[in-house]
């Protein structure tokens, strides 16, 4: 598919005067047929069509090149029609002058062995509209295409752009509070520290490179999912269990960078940072040929509406990535559990 609009793309813009010619050379063919019927006389009518080409022409590019784009394109359709017709009038009588010029220089040719299209003003009127409405059509073809992919670039670059913003924000909110965890550490003198660190640098590695991508692998989203479980662990040691499930087959699925640690982070956040004692977190990934489903549970109070920058940007992510094609829902209708579960549909 990209090959074949490569290829439609180079003949329109390096070759494009190889394709004006061709088009040209079609309809004086198509003229001389048309005209020369009759008498089957058709280098007499080549002649005779031959002069009258150059009006055409002229027609054909002063409309496509002048007045589509600078009234219709623009929206000005009574000027555009005004001349139009103007262009229409001054080309048919061109093109009058031209054939009773034809007969009076060539006084030898005979004016009743030519096709009577020649000197007919509806013949003449319908072949010079035929064309220029056809070559009309390519132009306005050409242009919705063009607005078309222009459009969609600009789209594309919005949505970009907004979703570098998003991780502009996710990434520092992040990293803030995973930096609590190696404060905490260090004031505690743990031991543990320096692999604590070294979990960080391999998330802070994935932030930065893959991080940029619109979608990453669904398997190294996991992965840096249990480098983040592992250096929370660090600091609540055995108060907390942690519950892992993956159903089917990860290989082939996509997922936006940092959603799932988004989902973990905010588990941890508000459901673990929160409760006294013992606390639990649940993660379950089930894959299907049409689906992801994600459910993230965690123990602890439900945390408030509107207040986690996590969540709120999660949504906004998916709302880019995935529009129309994912649900979000977020229980919290239990006082001690917290479940959000994600579906992103292929």
């Amino acid at each position: 598919m990209n090959r074949t609009t490569n290829w439609i793309d180079y003949l329109f813009t390096r070759q494009r005067w190889v394709i004006h010619i061709l088009f040209w050379l079609m309809v004086l063919a198509l003229y001389v047929i048309f005209f020369g019927r009759k008498n089957n006389n058709y280098v007499q009518t080549f002649f005779f069509v031959g002069l009258l080409m150059p009006v055409t022409i002229f027609t054909t590019y002063f409309l496509n090149y002048y007045l589509v784009p600078n009234y219709l394109m623009k929206e000005r359709y009574a000027y555009f029609a005004t001349y139009f017709v103007y262009a229409l009038i001054g080309s048919l009588f061109l093109e009058m002058m031209i054939s009773a010029l034809t007969f009076i220089v060539m006084a030898e040719l005979n004016i009743h062995d030519m096709s009577p299209a020649s000197i007919d003003l509806f013949f003449l009127l319908a072949s010079l509209l035929m064309v220029v409405f056809f070559a009309m059509g390519i132009k306005m073809l050409l242009h919705w295409k063009q607005s078309k992919e222009d459009y969609q670039k600009l789209m594309r670059d919005k949505i970009e752009t907004e979703l570098r913003f998003l991780k502009v924000q996710l990434n520092p909110h992040f990293l803030f509070n995973t930096l609590n965890n190696l404060y905490y550490l260090t004031t505690e003198k743990s031991n543990r520290a320096p692999q604590a660190i070294l979990q960080l640098s391999e998330i802070l590695d994935y932030v930065l490179h893959q991080g940029k991508a619109m979608l990453v692998p669904l398997e190294s989203e996991l992965k840096q999912v249990d480098n983040y479980i592992a250096l929370e662990l660090l600091r609540y040691e055995d108060r907390i269990q942690i519950d892992k499930t993956i159903e089917g087959d990860i290989n082939e699925k996509q997922i936006g960078p940092m959603m799932l640690i988004t989902l973990v982070e905010n588990s941890f956040k508000h459901g673990v940072m929160k409760t006294a004692g013992k606390a639990w977190i649940k993660m379950n990934v089930d894959c299907s040929p049409h689906a992801t489903t994600i459910q993230v549970s965690n123990s602890g109070r439900p945390a408030k509406q509107g207040t986690g920058i996590g969540l709120s940007n999660l949504r906004s992510q998916l709302d880019h990535l995935y529009p129309e094609k994912y649900s979000l829902q977020i229980d919290s209708a239990l006082a001690d559990q917290f479940s959000v579960r994600l579906v992103l549909n292929s």
